[in-house]
């Protein structure tokens, strides 16, 4: 498997940035509508672990002894 010259965090502001960058090479014919859809299925699922984090780290701040397991490597 090949090493990531760069890595970069993924925030919401990231996704939309793909998002609308998907969307422009859409339109200019770039990406095939397949393609656009498959990344579209990416974005949702992105959009679902930011949530699901987002989620997580209030139930954690809201109830002290709530024991969530860890997980995450």
């Amino acid at each position: 498997m090949s090493e990531l010259k760069s890595v970069k965090k993924a925030d919401s502001k990231e996704l939309l940035r793909h998002a609308f960058d998907m969307m422009m090479m859409l339109k200019s014919k770039a990406i095939s509508v397949e393609e656009a859809k498959a990344q579209s299925n990416l974005l949702k699922q992105s959009n679902n672990l930011l949530r699901y984090e987002l989620d997580r780290a209030l139930a954690i701040s809201k109830y002290e002894n709530l024991e969530i397991r860890e997980i995450e490597g």
